[in-house]
């Protein structure tokens, strides 16, 4: 049984345009050299992520900020593509996505040029933002250049090569990131990306044909800065509510102001006849069931994750650069299977392999579980991650109707970025929570009735007095080692509380994944999958 007709038609606005070139890449179609450019800026704002994170405790030393001074040069970076990102399907609209691709990677790249040049951390700060202003339009823009030329029955296998930078980058970030600023200069880590950018706008220039544009629009502005005011004010408050304190005043006055802002915004996108962001799309039942899997995948899957690397560092005392090549080394099977998820999904579909793939994550997420000190690094991922990443993404596309595309694509990464940074939030709530429970519990054991825990105190006051420490000072030394050892094993504890949650969240995929089903005919007017 076809799906009802989507709430929206197709307007009959579109300029035409000269038939495209035909001169491509390396000789390739058109839709793989459409993948390689936007494989350049999708990796570089994806990589400049994370990487800067390795870059603070330097400029807060060559700037002589403070440390919530120099946070600001990340928050900034958020910030610009949380407030930019909305309106990226108006602009491909209305300017064409070869001339905003262009545009973009110029703003990205001039961005990062400023930033290592950069002479005081108010001016990075500021720079940071021209970066962000670009860097927000990259993914959703590369989506819809992608959905526009690739046909529905090849997508799987296009969006599986087109997630390896969204996998890799993050994981890169660290470890590029570490050896710059210990072995090259702090300011490398921006300059590194003028090189990328300047191949990527010479390629976008050469290779790429504009779009079809559509006359008439009009500016959303009233859901452009309700977007900007409750974006802004979330992902800040989700960003600062761990360090702050999720009841202090200011944490409570942004999520209060962002929630405010959304409710406002939701009522314009619903009522306006051009909105910003076609919030309509959720009438489609496909769309809505791929979201929820999205937002429950982020969620569980890079909440958890994110904190790997915490784990590695704070308790493992590994350093950036060593933390950066484990979690490079975990992504690598990712790298391999993330290509090849395309062409099975093509096979087998893609609601049998969700439910293949998420009991598999769930597993590997659950097996994290047992973490300790003393764990393995080949034992801290596997490559099950690869299975489940891109797909539900790209079914929650392809219910989308053509002449949308670059509207949904704007929602999927604006979705993202919120359910992200969500996801992040309530697991560091979690760990902490949890931690402070555990050392609650084990500091009620360390009673004088528990004799082995009396009889290594004895042993290690002994220890002290053999190298000529005096006996109170022994016994003092001894009970801090004592308070020390129950801090670690309840923050060990804790982020074992954490990975069982994201194993549990992950497996709750399986239950909007159970309904998602799709054909392969093509949908009527160019658009993606009919659902059945």
């Amino acid at each position: 049984m076809a799906a009802a007709n989507p709430p929206f038609a197709a307007p009959s606005l579109a300029l035409p345009r000269q038939a495209p070139r035909e001169r491509t890449l390396f000789g390739l179609s058109y839709q793989w050299t459409v993948l390689m450019c936007t494989v350049f800026g999708t990796f570089m704002v994806v990589l400049d992520s994370t990487i800067v994170n390795i870059a603070l405790p330097k400029i807060t030393t060559v700037f002589g900020v403070s440390v919530s001074e120099a946070q600001l040069v990340v928050t900034s970076y958020m910030l610009a593509m949380a407030v930019v990102m909305p309106a990226t399907g108006y602009l491909s609209d209305t300017y064409g996505t070869k001339k905003l691709f262009l545009i973009t990677m110029g703003l990205f790249t001039a961005g990062s040029l400023l930033c290592g040049l950069a002479w005081s951390n108010s001016s990075l700060v500021a720079f940071r933002v021209i970066q962000g202003l670009g860097g927000g339009m990259m993914s959703p823009l590369g989506m819809t250049m992608l959905f526009k030329v690739v046909p529905p029955a090849e997508r799987n296998a296009v969006m599986g090569l087109y997630g390896l930078p969204i996998i890799f980058a993050p994981v890169l970030g660290p470890t590029v990131g570490g050896y710059l600023v210990e072995y090259v200069d702090w300011r490398a880590i921006f300059t590194l990306n003028v090189p990328i950018g300047l191949i990527g706008i010479a390629l976008g220039f050469t290779f790429l044909r504009e779009s079809d544009l559509t006359k008439g629009l009009s500016f959303d502005a009233r859901g452009f800065l309700l977007s900007a005011i409750a974006f802004s004010a979330l992902l800040l408050g989700l960003s600062d509510a761990n360090t702050d304190g999720w009841t202090s005043p200011g944490i409570i006055a942004r999520f209060v102001i962002g929630t405010i802002a959304f409710v406002l915004w939701v009522w314009v996108e619903l009522t306006d006849k051009q909105p910003l962001l076609e919030l309509r799309l959720f009438k489609d039942r496909i769309f809505s069931l791929a979201m929820l899997v999205n937002f429950v995948l982020t969620v569980g899957l890079f909440g958890g994750q994110l904190l790997i690397p915490l784990f590695l560092q704070d308790f493992r005392g590994l350093g950036a650069a060593e933390t950066g090549l484990i979690t490079m080394f975990q992504a690598l099977p990712m790298l391999v299977m993330m290509p090849l998820v395309g062409r099975i999904v093509d096979r087998v579909g893609l609601r049998r392999m969700l439910l293949i793939g998420l009991p598999m994550v769930a597993l590997t997420t659950w097996l994290l579980s047992s973490l300790d000190l003393t764990t393995p690094d080949n034992q801290l991922r596997g490559a099950a991650m690869g299975l489940v990443m891109m797909p539900a993404m790209t079914a929650a596309m392809n219910a989308a109707p053509l002449h949308l595309m670059s509207r949904a694509s704007s929602l999927t990464n604006v979705s993202r970025q919120v359910f992200g940074s969500f996801g992040t939030a309530i697991f560091v709530y979690i760990l902490t929570e949890r931690t402070e429970y555990h050392q609650a519990v084990l500091s009620q054991t360390a009673t004088p009735q528990n004799i082995p825990l009396q009889q290594m105190l004895a042993n290690t006051v002994q220890m002290f007095s053999h190298l000529g420490v005096a006996l109170t000072q022994a016994q003092a030394l001894a009970m801090a080692m004592l308070q020390q050892y129950i801090a670690l094993s309840a923050a060990v504890m804790g982020f074992d509380d954490v990975f069982r949650v994201a194993a549990a969240i992950t497996l709750l995929a399986m239950l909007p994944a159970a309904f998602l089903k799709t054909s392969k005919r093509a949908a009527p007017g160019g658009g993606g999958p009919m659902m059945d």
